[in-house]
């Protein structure tokens, strides 16, 4: 009797012991669980003492006894969706530092650009024109004004800038250049439109309409690709667990826990699925993702020359000298040409020449001309080349996104088996065994979330503009070392022109322009050496004022539509870009 008593009990406690048997050979023990939640909530004492049967659970339901109760099944959850969040940011952390870091740097290169441009054309005013006064001044400040807010994204137009500019100048070069003062009865509104009649400045507004058209859209739009590409990654890094991609990530993470089973890792297969489904269709991002790589880096590869902002810029004050040169030497021709348009004009003076006089006199003029070194590792063109270099290793961000969060899983200790949403199975299951795909197909079927089909649209937007700036050049060629270009029949400022390599020539009305040497690089005593020297002017390890600036405006986009600066509507000047655009009217209005 005594021996078959014993085997009795033994097989008693075997069935007893059934539940709690753990793949490990381990027994359920809640104790561990229990430290192991209050690591996560201390203080929180909802683990049970011992294994209950959970019946009460929504997500975590086991088959036996567990170790966890609804509060804490509730407490996962929350956290759960924090951990997606947290570690979405985390992977997208590094492309995002990349875009920002080079957006300002990219934002200050291009001002330094224009306020070297502008300080050489107000040396040049007050160095060979001098009786030109204040008023010409002005109105070289306004013109580099209207050029900084419009790459920034100003609803302008760069052919009315020139205009405008000219409009203003030519007043003063006609009483103060060509001898003509002490002319009376002639308006100053009259004089302000008399220099396209008389074609004073000859074909030179035009060609710097032209070039400065090229470089300045170019620039613009490569701003607003820059701000476009993080507002896209900013986005990405905000979105939201909902209630269908929470549960999925509690049985993912943490209903393992509640089996005692706390070093468990989830199976690849259904972390990328869970994944998949929980960014809401990200991964179709990834055609338009990479279009955007790959039209901005054809645009930065395209900005030189006569799309180069830098090359452009710094010789301007080249076209402007000619133009004022080439009215000076017709001054007859011109003279008599305004006396006959302007003859009958009211006399009246212009509002807006006034204004622009007081701004110049309220701009005072630098003295000296700003020295700048060269070095052929620093220019615009070498960083953008390294910027897209850097830009093209996340080429296929989105397709990888679900794959770069599982890969944050630390590894399984010492085991060959994972977590595939309701138990251990081996890591490595052979052909005969059934591997598990929860929502992998319900994923693929649904369509992606409204931010995300927010974000397509936007990309899709860029790339068009990006693909319409880069097309190839039909209204101007480079030719270096100039060509049959007609040279000014005066002599005057030809040493001019030798030195610069530039030359006069003849628009029609389609800007089409021949018999003109290219711009080539700017002399290489010009080339900027511009990010050494911005490196101790930008915190850009600093993104506290980025996370404030840039917070995600697509989550908010009721109309979905794309909201690029410079499109057809009314331009959009996102924060960033206003605060900008303020500091450089400061700056202007100071300097």
């Amino acid at each position: 009797m005594m021996p078959g008593l014993k085997l009795n009990g033994a097989l008693i406690v075997c069935v007893l012991m059934l539940p709690f048997s753990r793949p490990n050979s381990q027994v359920l023990d809640c104790r561990e669980v229990r430290s192991s939640f209050q690591f996560l909530y201390p203080g929180m004492k909802w683990t049970p003492e011992t294994p209950v049967s959970g019946s009460d659970l929504q997500v975590c339901q086991p088959k036996g006894l567990t170790c966890c109760s609804r509060k804490m099944e509730e407490r996962y959850l929350l956290i759960a969706k924090q951990n997606m969040e947290s570690s979405l940011q985390a992977t997208s952390a590094q492309l995002k530092v990349l875009i920002i870091q080079n957006a300002a740097l990219f934002q200050e290169a291009f001002d330094m650009v224009l306020r070297l441009g502008r300080n050489s054309t107000l040396t040049l005013l007050r160095e060979e024109f001098p009786g030109l006064g204040a008023g010409a001044s002005g109105a070289v400040t306004q013109l580099f004004l209207e050029m900084s807010l419009y790459i920034l994204g100003s609803d302008a137009n760069v052919n009315d800038m020139v205009s405008t500019f000219f409009s203003r100048l030519f007043p003063f070069t006609y009483r103060r250049l060509l001898g003509n003062g002490a002319v009376t009865g002639i308006s100053e509104e009259c004089l302000r439109g008399a220099w396209r009649g008389s074609s004073a400045f000859g074909s030179f507004p035009k060609l710097m309409m032209t070039r400065l058209s090229r470089s300045l859209l170019a620039t613009r739009v490569f701003l607003q690709a820059l701000n476009l590409g993080i507002e896209v990654v900013n986005t990405t890094q905000h979105l939201r667990a909902g209630r269908d991609c929470g549960r999925s990530l509690l049985k993912l993470w943490y209903c393992p826990h509640c089996q005692g089973l706390l070093e468990a890792r989830p199976c690849r297969l259904l972390c990328v699925s869970t994944m998949g489904a929980c960014l809401g269709g990200a991964a179709e991002v990834q055609p338009h993702w990479r279009s955007y790589v790959e039209e901005l880096g054809s645009l930065a590869t395209a900005m030189k020359g006569e799309q180069d902002i830098e090359a452009v810029v710094l010789r301007l004050h080249v076209i402007i000298r000619q133009a004022l040169k080439q009215a000076v030497a017709a001054k007859s021709k011109v003279s008599a040409q305004v006396s006959g348009i302007c003859a009958h004009a009211p006399p009246r003076v212009s509002r807006a020449a006034a204004l622009s006089a007081e701004h110049a006199a309220a701009s005072p003029v630098p003295h000296n001309r700003p020295m700048v070194n060269f070095d052929p590792d620093e220019t615009l063109f070498g960083r953008r080349r390294e910027f897209i270099s850097g830009l093209r290793g996340f080429s296929q961000f989105y397709s990888g996104l679900g794959e770069a969060l599982c890969s944050k899983e630390p590894a399984a200790l010492n085991s060959s088996l994972c977590w595939n949403g309701q138990e251990l199975t081996d890591k490595f299951p052979g052909p005969g065994l059934k591997k598990v795909h929860p929502h992998g197909s319900e994923s693929r079927q649904k369509p992606p979330e409204p931010v995300i089909s927010q974000i397509i649209d936007k990309l899709k937007h860029i790339n068009q503009l990006l693909r319409m700036v880069t097309l190839p050049e039909k209204r101007w060629r480079a030719r270096p070392g100039g060509g049959a270009a007609r040279r000014d029949p005066t002599g005057q400022g030809q040493a001019d022109e030798d030195e610069e390599g530039l030359e006069s020539g003849d628009c029609d009305d389609e800007d089409e322009c021949t018999g003109v040497s290219g711009l080539g690089p700017p002399p290489r005593r010009k080339r900027l050496r511009i990010f050494a020297d911005l490196a101790d002017n930008l915190a850009i390890d600093d993104l506290t004022l980025h996370e404030l600036l840039l917070t995600p405006r697509l989550a908010t986009d009721t109309h979905g539509g794309a909201s690029v600066p410079g499109s057809a509507q009314a331009a959009h000047v996102p924060s960033a870009t206003f605060i900008f655009a303020i500091i450089i009217f400061i700056t202007l209005g100071l300097q």
